[in-house]
């Protein structure tokens, strides 16, 4: 039996989509005889295995705890290897600087936060740090894992002599019954951190240019200052403010059902790593519009989904499109990227590439 102990900044549900790769990643390793652990500084109650180090008050979520909570961890339950997730806080470099010094062989998965976007928005310090702190111990990660094949093209980049895999997010087929709502309640739906990567104003935008009769646009996602920028957007325009609802976290069933039941997902992301809100909402048979920059397969257009480039304009155009259709071409469109979906993108078909990672570092 192998076993990983997971690094993860933060396991709770506000961490969103890395909670859910994670977690399924976790999961479907221990059908096939393969042990998690997973330590981070936050969790839910629920969650078995997963150790916790206090420092989620912490600027960089610094303490000394977590190099004594690894070593414990390793020692105790004879950890064969360690996986690192995301790059720019503390636990990740601790992570792998602990790693390197006590010949425990890693894998690093930056999850999109070394792409171009980021960069370009990042601060000169975040630059320092990556150069002169933690490239040093990144480059020496057994594998480099990368999601899409534009992640992989820029990790070469960054690490030039290290060896990068590519698997892709991956999702579950949804299993669960699903209530619906009445047919005469039509939304666009967001759901996700509120972010200014997220292109949540570009949504608003084209939702007030539109301005569509009888469909809401929700956006669901936890409160934070960011929502301020959004709401003046709506403050000065010409639209019925009851028309954009701001939902705040949804989770759980209350969160499948929103995708279930919306007429299309947009995810106008301005980088992205395979967003696990489009292959949720691909699953639940809801057409989805995102963006070329998420890395999705280009197959993803004929089948049911849109991929454009995150302005204004290209979404408009889309919803528009969207909005034309009639209900049974919804669900058409929606069985399409299901479809497409449970063949590209399932656990079922690429469990393998992690069987075969885990093992050829071992």
């Amino acid at each position: 039996m192998i076993k990983i102990l997971h690094i993860v900044e933060n396991y709770s549900f506000s961490s969103g989509g890395i909670r859910t790769v994670v977690k399924n990643l976790t999961e479907e390793l221990l059908a096939e005889n393969y042990t998690s652990f997973i330590l981070t500084s936050s969790k839910e109650e629920t969650d078995a295995n997963v150790y916790v180090v206090a420092s989620d008050k912490k600027p960089w979520l610094y303490s000394t705890e977590w190099k004594r909570k690894m070593s414990q961890i390793c020692e105790e339950k004879k950890i064969d290897c360690i996986h690192i997730h995301g790059t720019w806080m503390f636990p990740q470099f601790i992570a792998a600087k602990f790693s390197y010094e006590n010949k425990i062989p890693f894998v690093l998965t930056t999850h999109g936060m070394f792409e171009p976007w980021l960069w370009e928005k990042g601060t000169l310090k975040k630059k320092i740090y990556f150069k002169f702190l933690v490239k040093k111990y990144f480059s020496k990660a057994k594998i480099i894992h990368s999601i899409t094949n534009e992640e992989t093209l820029n990790l070469k980049k960054l690490f030039v002599d290290s060896t990068i895999k590519e698997i892709p997010n991956l999702i579950k087929k949804q299993e669960v019954e699903l209530e619906a709502i009445p047919s005469n309640e039509k939304y666009i739906l967001y759901i996700g951190r509120l972010d200014e990567v997220k292109g949540i104003d570009l949504l608003i935008k084209s939702f007030i240019k539109i301005n569509p009769k009888n469909v809401k646009l929700k956006i669901a996602g936890e409160f934070n200052l960011y929502k301020e920028n959004l709401e003046k957007i709506i403050q000065n325009a010409n639209i019925n403010p009851k028309n954009i609802e701001f939902l705040g976290f949804i989770k759980g069933r209350a969160k499948d059902e929103l995708i279930n039941n919306a007429f299309v997902l947009v995810a106008p992301s301005h980088s992205e790593v395979i967003g696990m809100v489009n292959l949720e909402a691909a699953i639940l048979k809801t057409p989805v519009i995102t963006t070329y920059q998420t890395g999705l397969n280009k197959l993803w257009q004929e089948n049911g989904g849109f991929l454009i480039n995150p302005n204004q304009k290209e979404l408009t155009a889309s919803l528009q499109e969207v909005l034309k259709w009639s209900k049974e071409k919804q669900i058409e469109e929606g069985e399409r990227l299901h479809n497409f979906v449970m063949q590209k993108y399932t656990w079922k078909n690429r469990i393998q590439d992690w069987k075969e990672l885990y093992n050829s570092i071992l």
